[in-house]
Order: structure tokens, then sequence, then C-alpha cells
């Protein structure tokens, strides 16, 4: 029978993370849980504070939705294919008038310490201090505590010598901080390689740029729209080889063979392409479009000094501009460690305790086979694993011992935040251990393929990007950015090469497979032998 408690279950932010959890508890029965929330309505730091006006949903809107988990709900018919900042917050809204969690929320909420006051297993608590919208300390008692604080907190900045000198105009390129008027015929040169550039590239374009230049120390590679409809329609995770081979379609119109990237790593028959990188993929096509028709152009290399609209690159190259962009990351928040009184991890829990799970979107990527570039998706197991040591924690004890284990290091300010591989390790180790939390979360993972498939079919969804990237041709004549008798480069993406690429896909898996019990079955007749 699953546990009962004293005091209510307290969670922290009330983003997708945290409303995920929310609606999970009451669809499992529990009602009784509290919500901080350091901001004034729902949505979470990414949607409420780092996210630009022009900002939009990389991926496709199949999948990004409070109720994932509920098989009958689909995205709302209102919302764009890859939805505007806004059209996310209210998504975020209407589902939290749905399920009442604004009665369980309190908002501008600043959660300064959760620490463990005795067993909590026998009769203990956990008391989260937490200034109040008057700045005023309270105290609440909770029996368990699921953290979900993100990854971003602050945006992450240069000090450039020169600066005085550049009379141009200098800002970042997250946190709605940009004067979108200053971009009209401007040269503008992005600083980093993340989602934000590629996202601010976009921006560029429709804000009349003339020239956008990306410096950044390392190219990292970005996601075509259809390769993450690709990934995110797969019932069984996409092998690394077809990923580059379908992002090799794109990058041809930038003059760039994936295959020799950096990131890329595999075999000599390529049966094992591995892909890593820091930063996750940016999902985009019209990042491609700008750096083939000239717009935009990547250089490698840093800021060595500013002159009068002049960056010096470390490299010896000048390049000319009126705007520096900084897309450099976000750091995590440095409090976060001593506010959870961490010592180490044990999988994503706080120092191995069942009622301490800490969710935060891993950052990079270091993978082989691709399950998809959407957040809820990678957010549903843990949600599913840890509401069920919510119900059982007894069980935790046998396998902490077992989960990838993550020591705090005291001269580094961000310790909770982990690796993919450690998240993939913990749910191989959980799911081969408790059968019952198994079942759950393999129903969980295939609603994936079918709410993205059922929201974006492919001639659909083809004819989208399609429409969209004519529109963005259209668009760059019409502006003055291209010229009126360019070429119109064709959408390097049709039905027939889509589908070979997953015929192809499906082989690889079926005989991966095949080789894997293949292997099994031999060493299991050795054994007999013996």
């Amino acid at each position: 029978m699953a546990r009962q408690y004293d005091h209510p279950i307290g969670i922290l932010g009330a983003g997708m993370g945290g409303m995920f959890h929310a609606v999970q508890l009451l669809k499992e029965g529990r009602d009784d849980f509290i919500m901080f929330e350091r901001f004034e309505g729902f949505g979470g730091t990414t949607w409420k504070d780092v996210a630009n006006e022009t900002t939009k949903l990389q991926t496709e809107k199949g999948t990004y939705l409070v109720d994932y988990l509920d098989p009958e709900v689909m995205p709302e018919d209102g919302m764009q294919t890859w939805p505007p900042r806004d059209q996310i917050v209210d998504m975020c809204e209407n589902a939290a008038g749905k399920h009442g969690l604004e009665a369980k929320t309190k908002f501008n909420a600043d959660v300064k310490k959760v620490e463990k006051k005795g067993d909590t297993l026998n009769g203990g608590y956990y008391q989260v201090e937490y200034s109040n919208e008057d700045d005023k300390t309270e105290f609440v008692k909770v029996s368990a505590f699921i953290a979900c604080p993100g990854v971003f907190y602050n945006p992450i900045d240069l000090k450039m010598e020169g600066k005085e000198l550049f009379d141009g105009y200098i800002t970042h390129g997250s946190y709605d901080s940009i004067n979108y008027d200053k971009l009209k015929d401007s040269r503008v040169c992005i600083l980093g390689h993340g989602g934000f550039t590629i996202e601010n590239v976009r921006t560029c374009v429709e804000k009349k740029a003339s020239k956008v230049y990306v410096l950044c120390r390392h190219q990292h590679l970005s996601g075509p729209r259809m390769v993450s409809w690709m990934v995110s329609g797969a019932p069984i995770p996409i092998p690394g080889k077809i990923v580059v081979d379908s992002m090799q379609l794109m990058y041809k119109l930038a003059g760039v063979d994936v295959w020799e990237h950096p990131v890329v790593s595999t075999n000599a028959d390529k049966t094992s392409t591995i892909l890593t990188q820091s930063t996750t993929f940016g999902v985009t096509d019209v990042y491609f479009l700008a750096r083939h028709y000239g717009i935009c152009e990547v250089v490698q290399g840093e800021v060595e000094k500013l002159s009068k609209h002049k960056i010096h690159v470390n490299t010896g190259r000048e390049l000319e501009c009126d705007v520096i962009m900084k897309c450099l990351g976000s750091t995590a928040d440095p409090n976060f460690d001593d506010m959870m009184c961490m010592e180490d991890l044990s999988g994503w829990w706080v120092n191995g305790d069942p009622l301490l799970p800490c969710v935060a979107p891993a950052k990079g990527v270091q993978a082989k086979n691709f399950g998809g570039f959407s957040l809820a998706p990678g957010y549903a197991g843990q949600v599913i694993a840890n509401l069920y040591f919510v119900d059982y924690p007894e069980r935790f004890g046998p396998v902490k011992d077992w989960l990838p284990k993550q020591k705090r290091d005291p001269d580094y300010q961000y310790n909770y935040i982990y690796k993919g591989a450690s998240v993939l390790a913990t749910m191989v180790i959980l799911q081969s251990q408790f059968p019952d939390l198994a079942e759950k979360t393999q129903a969980a993972d295939l609603l994936k393929s079918k709410k993205h498939l059922e929201t974006h079919p492919l001639e659909k969804h083809l004819s989208q990007c399609t429409e969209e990237w004519h529109m963005y041709i259209k668009m760059m004549k019409d502006q003055g950015q291209i010229p009126k008798d360019a070429p119109e480069v064709e959408y390097p993406y049709t039905k027939e090469n889509m589908q070979s690429l997953l015929d192809e896909s499906e082989q690889m898996v079926k005989k991966e497979y095949e080789t894997r019990m293949a292997k099994m079955n031999k060493k299991a007749g050795g054994y007999a032998a013996k």
C-alpha cells in the first residue's frame, strides 16, 4: 500500500517540471501538496524570465504539454506547431486552472533552505524556509520535497577589452533584453552557438538585419526541423547514423560535412555513431537558410578586443558590426546546493534520500540513439520514478548504492546539474529492479510517438516546414537581405527521403537486436554446456 504522510508534499517550481509532478500527484489521488514558485504565475524560469518576446518552442508542440502523461489530452488546437513564448505561458496557465493548481501554489516564494528534521520515514519532516511576497520569512513542514529548479538563473557575461570604444549596441540575447529596433539594417555578431543563438539568427532575419555573424569557440550541431520530427515520432530511438545522415541533407546547404564534424565519432561501418557536445541541439531551419544565402556566417574564434564598430578575433580576423548579442548560456542557481543541504546525488536524489528528488534538465548531448529533442518525454520517466518512491520509499534503500553517484565538489557551485548519461543509467537500473515501475515508464514512453504523430503526421508536418521555408526566402527577398532574383533553393526533405531514413533506421534497430540476442543465446549455450 502506498505510504500516507502527515504533512503535504512540497514541490519547488511551477514550470513544466513542477506542474508535471503536481498533475500526476492529483491523477494518483494525492491532493495534499504545496508548490513554491519565485515568480508570479505559472511557466517557470524558462518562459517567465529567460525567453524573449520572439522566442518560440524549437521542438514540436505534440509532446510539450503539462498533461503529457494523460493519454487522452492532446495539445490545444489554437497553438502553433512551434508556439511562441506567450502561447506556452497561456498553456501552462490553462492547465493550472483546469487542475486547480493556483490554490496550491505560493507565488513570489523564494525558498532559502530545505532542512531534514528527524527520521522522515518515522515521524520526521522537512522544514522549508522561504521568503514570501512581503519579503517575510515563513516556515512550512513537508513530508517530501520534489525540486524542479531548472538550469537557467543568470546569463553568462563576457568582459571585452575596448568595450567603451565600440560605439554600437551590446546586449544579451535572452531575458527579454533586446531592443529590436537596433537590429534593422545592422551587422549583428552573436557570441556563442547554443539554442538561443539559433533563435536569434531567426530573429535577426525577421527584424531585417543586413548580416549576422555567429562567433563561437566551438561549432555545435543544430537539428533541422524534420530531424526533430523524426526522432520525436520514433517508437524506438533512432540510431546516431540515421540522425547524422538526416542532418547532412540540410547541412550540405551550408557546405558542411557532418560526418567530419568533431561532435561525431563513429566506427568503420558507422553502425555505432555517437554525438557528443556541451549543448543540446538547437532546432531550426531558418539558420541553415540564412547560412546558405550568406546572411549568416559562422566564425570560429574568441573576442580579443573591440574597436569602433569592430570585433578583433583572436585568429586575426576583424568583423565589422553594429550590434553585439551575447548568447553564452546561463549559469544555474549557485545557492541551490546549499539550499538543499546537498552532500551528494544518487541518481538524481539528493543525499540518496528517496523523498528528495531533484529534476533538472541535463545539459549537453552524449548519445548513440535518439528518442527526441523535446523536454516533456524526458521528464516523464523521472516524474513516474519520483512519485513511485514517494509511494514506496522503503524500496529505495537496496538500490541506492547501485545508482550513479555524484559527490558534491565544494569548489563547484552547480552540483545539482547532472549528465544525461546519469539519467539513462539510473532509469535502466530502476526498471530492471522494479517491474511495476518499468511497466509505468514503458507505457509513458509509448505516449511520445502516439501524441507526436497524431499531432504532426508526416505529410502535414512536411508541408508546414516547406511552407515556412519558402516564406522566409520571400521575406529575405522582400526585405532586401538577398537579391530578388536569387535562386530559390528547394527544401531538402521530402516524403520519399524521410521514409527512406525511417526504413533504414528500422532495419538497423532490428539488426542490432538480432545481433544482441545471438550473443546472449551463445553465452547461455556456453553456460549450459558447462
